[in-house]
């Protein structure tokens, strides 16, 4: 990759909030796109290979996936398959040859959202990256928004009318879960599933899960009375939507 001055500021849609995963075999490469992009404040894994980055992306949350020179021929059709079938809402740019029609039109048929040269500049890596993220943003909806609460999901915060709530990574990703099932009841089978990837550990995550939304609760209720979250004895949990449409005590 060449070196260019010119940047371009990462927005809301990035920051410090984004996370990126670069697959990228060669170490100088891949070391050249995470330090451009940590300039601009992008948090960025990398791995060296397809079964790293299949690791890496089974636990943890990513926004946007680059795929270099690592993934070429089979394997790297197998990766975008994965993300199309498994993390659709990930945006993917894939890097190959400069002017290499056939590698465009590959990448772009196994549902790669934009290519560029291997050899692009910082400048050029930035912008993309940055209008990458914007378009995913106002394709899947950064913003969810429950009677008087509203949750960024790009920067992570959460806010109350104009009151911003603090949570930790794991209380945003339970409440974030709670409200794409509003007004399901949520069992501790499915939390330990997709919210801590374990499905197979479901009894001794209980008191974990127990904590987690106990402390969800008391940053939701402030100084309310009405508990947002119902506890259904027995089954699992229920976020009761209604509770954000009231004035705050």
């Amino acid at each position: 990759m060449t070196e260019s001055k010119g940047g371009v500021a990462a927005d809301r849609w990035g920051g410090s909030t984004a996370a990126i995963l670069i697959v990228e075999r060669q170490a100088r490469r891949a070391r050249a796109m995470q330090q451009s992009l940590s300039q601009h404040h992008y948090r960025c894994v990398v791995t060296r290979t397809t079964e790293e980055a299949f690791f890496q992306l089974a636990t943890e949350s990513f926004d946007l996936v680059i795929i270099g020179s690592e993934p070429v021929g089979r394997s790297g059709k197998k990766l975008l398959e994965v993300l199309q079938g498994r993390h659709r809402d990930l945006a993917k740019l894939v890097l190959g040859p400069r002017d290499s029609s056939t590698h465009a039109i590959q990448a772009l048929a196994h549902g790669a959202d934009d290519v560029a040269s291997l050899d692009l500049s910082e400048a050029e890596l930035v912008a993309r990256v940055t209008a990458l993220l914007r378009r995913n943003a106002e394709k899947t909806g950064l913003r969810k928004t429950i009677g008087e609460l509203t949750m960024d999901i790009g920067a992570r915060r959460v806010w109350l009318r104009t009151r911003e709530i603090p949570l930790t990574s794991k209380e945003f990703e339970l409440l974030l879960y709670l409200i794409q099932h509003v007004k399901e009841v949520v069992t501790p089978e499915m939390l330990a599933r997709d919210v801590w990837r374990e499905p197979n550990r479901v009894s001794p995550l209980q008191s974990v899960i127990y904590v987690h939304l106990s402390n969800l609760r008391r940053k939701l209720r402030h100084d309310q009375e009405l508990d947002p979250i119902r506890t259904i004895r027995g089954v699992g949990y229920q976020l009761d939507d209604a509770i954000f449409l009231l004035p705050l005590g």
